[in-house]
């Protein structure tokens, strides 16, 4: 019969335990031989995590299978195809069963020809699952130790001041970095911005420059986990300095916060690409003080690479911020109008309803042991059901008044939704964000086209 070989590693320490792409093929081949297979492809993962399915080889196989190019699929263990219990059963039930497809692991029993056998593979992806839980907590551990005293995690995004040194397993400085990243510090605490100083320096994205100038790495701390652990590399800052940068920096972020005299953008901070999902803000268009604004994707700027969303092939249209802001006005009033002239009757809150059913439920209790009292003795288990039913409307009361605070906040922008037709003109810019902002969750601008997706209330 013919067959095709799927093989995973994730890192260089399977491979010194004996479960490398050379010793999985050796006895993927040595059991087709023995079993009468004949191999036609080779689907190969290598360096990548069995904790998900996002692999290209096991995406190819997947789609393979679905279109029924393939009769058996030979792996070294069941934790070569997946970690995960949930992906494990669901490729062999949903995948390889479902397309009449053989599946058959070299060290593990895997057969669905009777409940028991079923049962039998599911807890071996139960125990492959374990088996990577238990790795991942040994090695949250180990590393906890590892940093505790002082030692870099390893792997990853290496600081942008620092070598990371194997052998020692501390970070090492790079001097040319360490002079650039010393320059930017003394010119962000004599008044320059990060923007201004990635210009001076040549830094690639602003985005650098803060990571650099207030890292804690950069004064000789390891932060993990949310805590911060002295390390053993050498601080590219002085610690006053540095110390000195952050009030710099939260002032100025104090200061821009209380600025009065600046009024803001109509739609600050609501405004959202359609095509890339990206955050849109205001530009000016013109040197002149009083220039015009447009309204364009965060996309198009290449210094804003780590936002959510970010796609540099993003081809929204830069859109005149006058034109999207009378498109906004104009649905919100419709929105206010609308509101405003059905006057809803005030409906009978769940408190009253729950308060009501409470008051209900005691007089029928009353009732029956009046009845009881009389000496009717069947009243008794119907006594009881009376008892419970006051206990769990009592229990949905508490709960209920418990959330109404929440209920508050929506009722505080349906009401600023009903009154903007009457207050827009008599109110200044900065409140009418303010209003826009407890109304509006987001406005979704596609090419000049705006969608105002509001807040529940």
């Amino acid at each position: 019969m013919e067959c095709v070989a799927y093989m995973r590693v994730s890192t260089e320490k399977q491979v010194e335990e004996g479960n490398g792409l050379e010793s999985q093929k050796r006895d993927i081949e040595n059991y087709c031989k023995k079993n009468e297979y004949i191999i036609t492809d080779y689907y190969i993962d290598d360096g990548y995590t069995g904790a998900n399915m996002d692999r290209p080889e096991l995406q190819r196989l997947i789609s393979d299978c679905v279109a029924k190019r393939i009769k058996c699929v030979v792996t070294f263990k069941l934790d070569r195809l997946s970690r995960s219990m949930v992906d494990g059963i669901y490729i062999i039930e949903r995948v390889f069963q479902a397309n009449n497809i053989l599946f058959k692991c070299v060290h593990d029993s895997i057969s669905y020809d009777s409940p028991m056998e079923q049962a039998y593979t599911q807890m071996m992806a139960v125990f492959a699952q374990l088996d990577k839980n238990t790795m991942m907590l040994r090695m949250r551990g180990g590393m906890l130790e590892r940093v505790k005293q002082g030692y870099w995690m390893g792997g990853g995004n290496t600081p942008y001041c620092y070598n990371y040194d194997k052998e020692k397993g501390i970070l090492v400085a790079i001097p040319e970095r360490k002079k650039q990243a010393n320059q930017a510090l003394d010119l962000f605490i004599d008044g320059y911005s990060d923007a201004a100083i990635k210009k001076m320096l040549n830094f690639k994205h602003e985005h650098t420059v803060k990571m650099i100038l207030t890292s804690p790495v950069n004064v000789g701390m390891i932060p993990y986990k949310g805590n911060l652990y002295q390390g053993l590399h050498e601080p590219i800052f002085d610690k006053d300095r540095f110390q000195l940068a952050q009030e710099v920096r939260k002032n100025r972020r104090k200061k821009k916060t209380v600025s009065l005299n600046k009024e803001p953008n109509l739609l600050t901070g609501l405004c959202y690409c359609g095509v890339c999902g990206c955050k849109m803000r205001y530009q000016k268009w013109g040197s002149e003080s009083d220039a015009p604004k447009k309204i364009y994707c965060c996309s198009r700027n290449k210094d804003l690479f780590y936002l959510p969303n970010y796609n540099k092939d993003c081809d929204n249209s830069i859109e005149w911020a006058a034109n999207i802001e009378k498109q906004v006005e104009a649905e919100i009033m419709k929105i206010s109008l609308n509101l405003s002239s059905q006057k809803p009757v005030a409906k009978q809150s769940k408190i009253e309803i729950i308060q009501s059913q409470i008051k209900k439920e005691e007089n029928r209790r009353k009732r029956l042991f009046n009845l009881y009292a009389d000496g009717n003795d069947d009243v008794l288990d119907m006594i009881k059901q009376s008892d419970d039913t006051i206990s769990s409307l009592k229990e949905q009361l508490e709960t209920e008044l418990s959330s109404k605070e929440a209920n508050k906040k929506k009722s505080v922008a349906y009401e600023n939704i009903k009154k903007i037709a009457d207050v827009w003109d008599n109110i200044d810019k900065r409140n009418k964000n303010m209003i826009l902002k407890s109304i509006i969750d987001k406005i979704i601008i596609v090419n000049g086209d705006i969608e105002i997706q509001l807040k529940n209330f």
